[in-house]
């Protein structure tokens, strides 16, 4: 079976957030693929003059930007390669493509007037709906995609992203972290940082000890992988409160390296987390202020959710993933 994946979401610059999970996955994938009788043969569609990630066992092909451009060759290309599956990291796949396709859908913000985020609902929905399965990963999606579509909406398949995980906190290296309180993700206004930076002035006043705030992600702060990892490692906590999220991969990501976590009280968050994170309301900056100062001063608090938190990051992991996607093209392949 050749299965190709489509990495459009691979050609707007380094990979953070899903770009990295679909890397990390598609390598999980071809790993995992080994050790099957009659191994997948995977290509990777990356899109004109982005990097090659290098990932052994995978073919990259070079593939066309840009959304009409893409619609026309995409299918021709597809053809031309003998591809029996084609899986896209993002929701937009082929009108008519020769082969069954699956779309991964992220999260669909414009069904959140308040966020003030548009999309394309119209045409992409024409295009999602001839999807032969729809990955992705929180029941807020699901819920959201089955609302969009109504009865158009194909079979879907709930995939949680998979991180690496980093090494087990101990109560010694938790109480000792003296960074700053990171907060990972873009500037968009759903990531609520004015807000944020408006109960961290308010909790300030009771707590002058209170570390500052590091802002980490495009479009001006991207660090690497590594910076990003050792900074997750030393921080004194991971924020993220923001008003809307399809999933939540920095709480995830904190977890997985036991920093403790304070989020947005989002069902996605609640998903990742479980008990093991403070949650507060993003739109209270009098709560997202009162819990700043918890995660900073109760260091009990802090190694509960490290610990906890730390042990079930890994049912998050890359493998299971890989797991997941090798059984969906199996299925689809039958």
């Amino acid at each position: 079976m050749i299965v190709a994946f489509d990495g459009i979401c691979l050609g707007d610059g380094p990979a953070t957030g899903v770009a990295r999970c679909f890397l990390d996955g598609l390598a999980a994938y071809c790993e995992h693929s080994k050790s099957q009788p009659n191994a997948t043969q995977c290509l990777l569609l990356l899109p004109n003059g982005a990097p090659d990630p290098g990932l052994p066992g995978v073919r990259v092909v070079p593939a066309p930007r840009g959304a009409l451009r893409r619609q026309f060759t995409l299918p021709r290309l597809l053809r031309t390669l003998g591809v029996d599956l084609l899986h896209s990291s993002v929701a937009s796949i082929p009108a008519f493509a020769p082969c069954p396709s699956i779309a991964t859908l992220h999260d669909l913000p414009w069904l959140h007037p308040e966020l003030g985020e548009r999309g394309e609902p119209f045409l992409l929905a024409r295009r999602v709906a001839r999807a032969a399965t729809i990955v992705m990963p929180s029941a807020q999606t699901e819920a959201d995609a089955r609302r969009w579509l109504g009865t158009r909406c194909p079979p879907v398949l709930r995939v949680p992203h998979g991180t690496t995980l980093g090494p087990a906190p101990t109560a010694e290296a938790t109480h000792a972290r003296r960074g700053p309180l990171l907060v990972l993700g873009d500037d968009r206004p759903r990531k609520n940082r004015e807000r944020l930076h408006a109960a961290h002035a308010l909790a300030r006043q009771t707590a002058p000890d209170l570390p500052p705030l590091r802002f980490v992600g495009p479009p001006h702060d991207y660090v690497d992988e590594a910076t990003k990892r050792t900074l997750l490692q030393q921080c004194r906590a991971l924020v993220h409160v923001s008003l809307f999220e399809g999933f939540g991969l920095p709480v995830l990501e904190g977890l997985a390296h036991g920093a403790p976590v304070l989020c947005a009280d989002l069902p996605p968050h609640r998903e990742i987390a479980g008990p093991n994170a403070r949650f507060v309301d993003p739109r209270d900056v009098g709560a997202i202020a009162a819990g700043l100062v918890a995660i900073h001063h109760d260091q009990d608090l802090r190694w509960r959710h490290a610990a906890a938190g730390h042990e079930r990051a890994r049912t998050f992991s890359c493998t299971a993933v890989a797991q997941a996607w090798h059984a969906l093209h199996r299925s689809l392949s039958r």
